[in-house]
């Protein structure tokens, strides 16, 4: 069984700040960690989820290190692979939802697809070039809220994704049956900006990573990606080192993370 990591990114806020507490992949409803509920559970809970602390941010220069992958871990302890994934096929949608969002410092949203090269227990992504962005949004004048993070409250704290219809069963977060299946990890990360460029505070980033099994019969394997940590830098003025109300139509803005997969000519 081969197994993937599939991931996502959002922009953070300080007033209110939020979680992925459900994810409807297809047409299966699968809850997900609560930082705040799971722990005290005996016995203890299996989801799919990668544990974290809380609902904070990574932020004060700690996004250069293994929290960014998935988040801050609990007793010190990031990034650590759960036992359990979750199901779905190729093509489908797939929709996080959130925990009443509210940004008061908007931001891209982001998701990332990262192979596991085998089971994702035995995976940690955060290492090597693994993570490839299958889609993202981040600020477009055209819509009547231009920045993605600012429509979530306005979708009931929702964001719909599709995992790509041609992509090659194996080490994933997607899968069908009679097929060759792969694991993986869906990763969810929100990116707050707010006037990180005059006050010394840095971008505030909500990751989060969740192990799936993705099916079907397609052949397009993943090409190489960025490195989580390694791609988000402090000195990145386009994309984190900003204040979100400098960018404008007329000073657009250029999310992290490089391009999406399918602008480069990948088939979704």
């Amino acid at each position: 069984m081969k197994a993937a990591f599939f991931s996502f990114a959002l922009p953070a806020v300080v007033s209110a700040h939020g979680f992925v507490q459900q994810i409807l992949l297809g047409n299966t409803l699968v809850d997900t960690w609560n930082p705040y509920k799971d722990p005290q559970k005996n016995p203890a809970v299996q989801k799919i989820t990668r544990v974290f602390k809380d609902n904070g941010p990574v932020t004060d220069g700690r996004f250069t290190s293994e929290e960014i992958t998935c988040n801050i871990g609990r007793d010190g302890k990031n990034n650590i692979p759960v036992a359990y994934t979750a199901s779905v096929a190729a093509g489908s949608a797939v929709k996080f939802y959130w925990t009443a969002w509210e940004s008061d410092h908007p931001g891209p949203i982001l998701t990332y697809l990262a192979n596991c090269q085998g089971e994702c227990s035995a995976f940690s992504g955060s290492t090597g070039n693994v993570w490839v962005k299958i889609d993202q949004a981040g600020y477009d004048p055209d819509e009547t809220v231009p920045w993605a993070s600012k429509r979530l409250p306005t979708q009931n704290s929702t964001w719909e994704v599709k995992i790509p219809s041609k992509l090659a069963p194996g080490n994933y977060i997607l899968r069908w049956p009679n097929v060759q299946h792969a694991e993986g990890r869906i990763r969810h990360e929100i990116l707050g900006l707010q006037r990180t460029n005059t006050n010394g505070s840095l971008a505030q980033f909500y990751p989060g990573c969740h192990q799936i099994t993705v099916t079907g019969s397609g052949t397009t394997q993943l090409p190489t990606g960025i490195a989580l940590p390694g791609a988000y830098q402090p000195d990145d003025k386009k994309s984190i080192f900003l204040e979100y109300r400098d960018i404008s139509a007329s000073n657009p803005y250029t999310p992290p993370g490089g391009p999406v997969w399918g602008d480069n000519g990948w088939e979704n």
